[in-house]
């Protein structure tokens, strides 16, 4: 079984009012955005429109946008700590209350098809476009011959499966880090794993590969090059 990536020296930052980005040590002249930033920076118009009406629904109903965000988010990142050494193993107790994620995860059937796991949660980088950027990614897989990269996503209760559009955006991400696994370590990624889990209803894979990964790199380049004219 090869080594995994060597690890990049990527910090990560979280500002309190504002979006996330990275420094790397060995480039500390340069500042990374974050790959979800540019992507939520450089929402179209009908993603803006359904978000905003997320946020009217939630006003009606009492309840605060903010914090039922800062909550998925930290259930998110609950999670998200939970698979990490599930992944490789380890068998982590599951906390009580992200247990009916973790349970879906669990009885996904992707693991049947999973060879081996190279390795978990690692920052990836890329400054050979219009603007540095850097992320992080949740896994990398073999399936046969082929490298997969890997990407968690949680929903709340009640959510249907994702649509097209929302899809889309999760394999641009997914391309930004394949652009960067390329870029650092020359490693060829040939099929990107989008793993959608739900507190109520099974896990929805959203997988592309092959001719299918051009349209999504292509996509990325065109949210990164929107996202530097922004910064211009």
């Amino acid at each position: 079984m090869p080594e995994g990536p060597k690890p990049l020296p990527l910090i990560q930052c979280n500002p309190v009012d504002e979006p996330r980005y990275y420094w790397n040590e060995n480039k500390p002249s340069l500042k990374y955005a974050s790959v979800t930033a540019i992507l939520s920076a450089t929402q179209s118009k009908e993603t803006k429109a359904v978000l905003a009406r997320w946020r009217n629904n939630i006003t009606k109903d009492g309840g605060n946008p903010e914090e039922t965000l800062k909550e998925a988010a930290r259930r998110g990142s609950d999670i998200h700590r939970w698979i990490d050494p599930w992944l490789i193993g380890r068998n982590p107790k599951i906390p009580k209350h992200i247990a009916p994620w973790c349970e879906h995860i669990i009885d996904a059937p992707i693991w049947d098809f999973i060879d081996y796991v190279i390795c978990t949660e690692q920052a990836v980088c890329s400054n050979s476009g219009v603007w540095p950027y850097a992320g992080t990614f949740d896994a990398l897989f073999k399936i046969g011959n082929e490298t997969v990269l890997f990407d968690l996503k949680t929903k709340g209760a009640g959510k249907g499966e994702p649509g097209k559009s929302i899809c889309d955006e999760a394999l641009a991400q997914m391309a930004a880090y394949a652009i960067g696994l390329k870029e650092n370590h020359d490693i060829d990624v040939h099929r990107y794993i989008a793993l959608y889990v739900f507190p109520d209803r099974p896990s929805h894979p959203v997988f592309t590969a092959g001719d299918d990964l051009a349209f999504h790199i292509d996509h990325w380049h065109h949210r990164l090059q929107q996202y530097s004219d922004l910064q211009s």
